[in-house]
Order: structure tokens, then C-alpha cells, then sequence
């Protein structure tokens, strides 16, 4: 079974991004985390998305037109049986698929594809993962579902580590419930180890298209006093999967993480009030780590699109390179460090709190544009114009 992390609807923050009611859109992101970075636009690279549902083309198109963004070629893989025709209603899953397109391609408007893998409401994600290994063709890959599961799935784990050996980098959201710890254990595959966990921030900008000033943990609360309920940034220790060699040596002391099992997520992006638009038409604003997701599947393509520029392979699987620099001394010139907020709920009051370097909020942060794209490609020039 699959359980759908459905995008939560919410109200915008007025006068923040260039979307309806200022909600953040298009080049909001750009200009937020890639100031001055012009010529990288994600140009011969492709994102592949992990998705359980279809979506409406002329959606993305509304969206582009809407955004000022050049139209991306969309690339439809339907699996498991699946027809391609997206659900309606309260549980529609369209929405996700809809914005995790929007999402890669306002990072990276230069893409020469995004590969929809679809397997519908019913579908197989080891299936999908299969699929995205033998292609080879998106050198990063986004997903914002869980699988319905606890883990660990070692036949997920192969195609993870398949996937890293050919230079693929797969993204997965950290989840939306805020902190899981102690019996809370988290969604497969939110606490896996050999993908990198994204958790979402909420942003702060000069005003639309705007330069980055802040940016805090996303946490908008509980409701109901239910732990369902709460809508907050992912994070945590994994129950079921031991520290990874990346993560070994980080003082843990300050933030609470585990110095025996894996700490989840590994950076983060914005994952509040940003707008897209989905179920056949429809302007929405949502927040939630599905946003956040393909956004950085979108920035990678940027880092690929540099490293190709000098010869050198993709970048792949992040963490280990994501750990380094974090631990090095260029890491803030490389990540915004997000030091405030938390992704505390009713059910974890105490954990976690956002601190100085690594935290189980936002893990190491967001991307601080040129810098980090720099530091993942070892390339002293980033190309501004």
C-alpha cells in the first residue's frame, strides 16, 4: 500500500514571493538560493520523478506561462499497469506530481527532460526504482511519497546503492509530521541511509524574486492535539537503520541526534507557502518537504550541468560530500546554516530544535548558491552570466 504525503494547503504570507497572494514561484527560487548564477539553468541534464498518480498537462503549462518559464519537455513513463489518467477528489494524488514537476523545473528551467515514472495509486515502488536504474538517463531522481512501509527494504537498498554507483543522486522527502523519535519511526523510505533526506525551511526573502535573508525550520503546528495532525519538517533517528559512515564523528551533544543509528534529514529547502497549480486547473498554495524535494533535484542538475563544463562525472550520491564539506571549513560559504525553529509537536515537545552545523531539522541547511555548487564540482569558477 501507499500512503500519499498529500501538499497541506494553507494561507500565504503576504509581499513574500512574486505568486498569487505572495506565495513563492518560479524564479522566487533561483533568486533566493542562486544569486548570480545565470548561465546554469540544468541546460543537458534530466530529472526523473518517483510518482503514484498522474497530472494534468496543461497544469504545467498554466504553471510555465504563469511563472514566465520556458516549456520543459515532459516525458511520460507509465508502470504497473497504470493508465496515466490522474485521480480527482480530497485524495487525489495530482497535486503531488504536478508541483514536484514545477518544482524541478523552476530550479532548473534548462532541462532537455523531466521523466514522469507513474506507477498510479496502486503501484509497485520497487517497480519504479527499477525502472530509474535501468534507464539511466535522469542523473537526478525525486521522490515525495513514502511507500507504505517501515524499513528497512533491501531490494530498495540495491537499487539505492545501484543507483549511486552510476552517478545518479536520488532525493527523498523527510516527511511532514514534524520529529519522529523513540517508538516513532519513520516512513520508509524517510530514514534510508544510501538516498539523501530533504527537510523543508521556511523562507524569508528581500520581496518578490528576491534575494535570501532567513530562514527558519518550517513548523506550522498541531491541530486537534493529534500527532497526524501536525505539519511540520521531518526529522529524527531512524529505529531501524544503524549511523552511516558519513555521519560518524559529528558531535551529536547539541542537537540530540544518535550516535548509533541514522540521523535524518541530510539539508533542506523551502517548504512554506509556495504556490502551484494542480487538479486540472486550480491556483494553490501549499507547504510541506514535497516541495523542497525537487527543488534540490533541480539544483543538482545545476551541480551536473557545472561538473560537465570541467569533465568530470555527476556528482551522484551526495551525503559523503555533503558531510565533508559540512565538517570543513568552507561549509557556511557552501550552506545557509539554519539556526533557528524546530520541528517539536505534540507528541515530541522536546526534540529537535534547530543549532549551529548539523541539526535533525534541516540537517546541514539549504544551498547558499555559487558556494556550493562550487564546492560539489571542486571548480573555482562558477559560471554568473
Amino acid at each position: 500500500l501507499i500512503r500519499k504525503p498529500s501538499p497541506k494547503t494553507k494561507n500565504a504570507t503576504p509581499n513574500a514571493g512574486s505568486g498569487p497572494s505572495g506565495a513563492y514561484t518560479g524564479y522566487d527560487f533561483r533568486a533566493a538560493y542562486l544569486p548570480g548564477v545565470t548561465a546554469l539553468t540544468g541546460a543537458g541534464q534530466v530529472v526523473g520523478l518517483l510518482e503514484f498518480d498522474g497530472y494534468y498537462a496543461n497544469d504545467i503549462t498554466t504553471y510555465e506561462t504563469q511563472s514566465g518559464l520556458p516549456s520543459v519537455t515532459l516525458a511520460n513513463v507509465l508502470l504497473d499497469e497504470f493508465n496515466g489518467i490522474p485521480t480527482t477528489g480530497p485524495n487525489s494524488g495530482n497535486s503531488e506530481v504536478a508541483l514536484d514537476i514545477e518544482m524541478s523545473i523552476s530550479m532548473a528551467p534548462g532541462l532537455s527532460k523531466v521523466i514522469v515514472y507513474e506507477a498510479g495509486p496502486g503501484g509497485i515502488a520497487n517497480d519504479i526504482l527499477s525502472r530509474m536504474v535501468s534507464d539511466n538517463q535522469a542523473k537526478q531522481l525525486s521522490c515525495s511519497w513514502s511507500f507504505g512501509v517501515l524499513g528497512p527494504d533491501p531490494i530498495a537498498d540495491q537499487f539505492f546503492q545501484q543507483m549511486a554507483a552510476q552517478g545518479q543522486s536520488f532525493f527523498d522527502a523527510s516527511g511532514d509530521t514534524g520529529a519522529f523519535s523513540g517508538s516513532t519511526a519513520a516512513d520508509f523510505p524517510s530514514d534510508d541511509p544510501y538516498i539523501t533526506q530533504v527537510g523543508g525551511t521556511t523562507l524569508t526573502t528581500t520581496g518578490p524574486v528576491g534575494n535570501w535573508v532567513s530562514e527558519t525550520v518550517w513548523n506550522d503546528g498541531c491541530f486537534r492535539r493529534n500527532c497526524a495532525s501536525c505539519s511540520a519538517s521531518g526529522g529524527g533517528i531512524s529505529t531501524t537503520y544503524s549511523i552511516p559512515s558519513y555521519q560518524l564523528g559529528i558531535s551529536m551533544s547539541a542537537n540530540q541526534g544518535s550516535t548509533t543509528m541514522r540521523n535524518i534529514p541530510d539539508v533542506a529547502m523551502v517548504g512554506d507557502n509556495v504556490a502551484f497549480v494542480a487538479d486540472n486547473g486550480q491556483q494553490e498554495t501549499g507547504v510541506g518537504t514535497s516541495f523542497s524535494t525537487p527543488l534540490w533535484a533541480g539544483f543538482i542538475a545545476l551541480v551536473n550541468q557545472q561538473a560537465a563544463t570541467y569533465g568530470q562525472p555527476p556528482v551522484g550520491f551526495l551525503n559523503p560530500a555533503i558531510y565533508a564539506i559540512g565538517n570543513g571549513a568552507n561549509y557556511t560559504s557552501a550552506f545557509h546554516d539554519i539556526t533557528t525553529g524546530n520541528n517539536t509537536t505534540t507528541c515530541s515537545p522536546d526534540q529537535f530544535f534547530a543549532v549551529g552545523g548539523y541539526d535533525l531539522c534541516t540537517g546541514w541547511g539549504t544551498p547558499n548558491g555559487g558556494g556550493l555548487i562550487g564546492a560539489l564540482t571542486c571548480a573555482h569558477t562558477i559560471a554568473t552570466s
